[in-house]
C-alpha cells in the first residue's frame, strides 16, 4: 500500500509541475476543509521550498470552514507571493469562496461552483452554517416585540447561547470585511475604467463594489441555502465578478492539466480518506524547457 501511495504522490507532484510550467508560477493544491491546521500547513510547505517565485497558482477544492483560518492563510500566502491565481474545477464554498476572492484572478469552468459566504463553526463533531441561526434568532426577536412568540418558540430562545450568537454575528461581519479588504487590493487592482461608460475607477468605486459583492454573497434570502452552488455565469452576470473561463480555446492546455490533477486528487483523497491535502512545487524554467524538449 505504501508503494502505491508513493506512486500516486509522485504523479500528483508531476501534474503540479506541469501546472507550474504552464502558468510560469509556483503551483499549489489545497483540497479539504479550511480548518485550523491550514495556515500552518501552507506556511511549512512554502518555507520548505527554498527558492520561490513571485507568482503562485492554487488549485482549490473545499466545502468551506473557518474564516479566521482563511484570513491567516492569505496573510501567509501574501507574505511570500505578489500575485496569486486560483483554479476551481469543483467547489470552493463558504469560507472557500472568501479564500478564492483573495486572488488576483479566478479560473473556473461551467461546472465549477463558489457559494454564499455563510460562516461555519465546528460544533459537536460537524460543521454548521451560522446565518440560519442568526436569521431565526432575529425572527423570534421581532415576534417577541409584538408578543406573538409561541410557547414552543420561547423554549427555543431559552436554549440559545447569547455568546454563540455574538460569535456568529462577528463571523458574518468578518467575512464581508475581508472581501472589502482583499477585492480592491488584488482582484480589482487592474480595474482602471468601467466597461459600460469608460469612467475612471476610483478607490471609492472599488471599495463600494467590494462591499456590494460581500453583502450579496452574504444574503441567504437571495441564495436560499448554505449549500447553494453559484456558477461562473451567475458570478459574472448577477454578482458582477470577472471570472477567467477555462472553457475558452486559449486556455485548453491549462484546463486539461488542472482537470487531470483534480480528477486524480479527488480519487486519491476519497480512497485513503485523507482530510486535507496541501502540496506545492516551485517553477523552474530549466525543467519546463527540458519537458518540452
Amino acid at each position: 500500500m505504501a508503494r502505491v501511495q508513493n506512486f500516486i504522490e509522485n504523479i500528483l507532484q508531476w501534474q503540479l509541475k506541469k501546472l507550474a510550467s504552464n502558468k510560469r508560477s509556483d503551483a499549489m493544491a489545497i483540497y479539504g476543509p479550511m480548518n485550523s491546521d491550514l495556515p500552518w500547513l501552507v506556511r511549512d510547505k512554502i518555507e520548505a521550498l527554498g527558492n520561490r517565485n513571485t507568482k503562485l497558482t492554487i488549485l482549490l477544492d473545499t466545502g468551506g470552514g473557518l474564516v479566521d483560518s482563511v484570513e491567516k492563510t492569505v496573510e501567509v500566502l501574501r507574505h511570500h507571493y505578489d500575485h496569486i491565481d486560483f483554479i476551481i474545477l469543483g467547489q470552493a464554498m463558504s469560507a472557500g469562496t472568501v479564500f478564492a476572492l483573495s486572488a488576483d484572478n479566478i479560473y473556473m469552468n461551467y461546472f465549477s461552483r463558489l457559494g454564499p459566504i455563510d460562516p461555519q463553526f465546528y460544533v459537536d463533531g460537524k460543521w454548521i452554517p451560522v446565518l440560519g441561526y442568526l436569521e431565526k434568532y432575529e425572527e423570534l426577536n421581532q415576534k417577541s416585540k409584538i408578543s406573538s412568540i409561541t410557547p414552543l418558540e420561547y423554549g427555543l430562545v431559552l436554549k440559545l447561547d447569547l455568546a454563540d450568537i455574538h460569535r456568529y454575528e462577528q463571523a458574518r461581519e468578518h467575512s464581508v470585511e475581508l472581501l472589502e479588504k482583499w477585492l480592491p487590493a488584488y482582484k480589482f487592482k487592474n480595474w482602471i475604467e468601467t466597461e459600460e461608460h469608460g469612467l475612471t475607477v476610483t478607490p471609492e468605486i472599488k471599495q463600494k463594489r467590494a462591499k456590494d459583492i460581500g453583502k450579496m454573497l452574504n444574503d441567504t434570502k437571495k441564495w436560499h441555502a448554505h449549500s447553494r452552488g453559484i456558477s461562473m455565469q451567475t458570478l459574472q452576470d448577477e454578482v458582477g465578478l470577472r471570472i477567467e473561463d477555462l472553457d475558452q480555446s486559449d486556455l485548453t492546455e491549462l484546463h486539461e492539466i488542472a482537470k487531470n490533477f483534480h480528477t486524480f486528487a479527488v480519487d486519491y483523497i476519497n480512497t485513503i480518506q485523507m482530510s486535507l491535502l496541501v502540496r506545492i512545487v516551485t517553477y523552474n524554467p530549466s525543467e519546463a524547457l527540458d519537458e518540452k524538449n
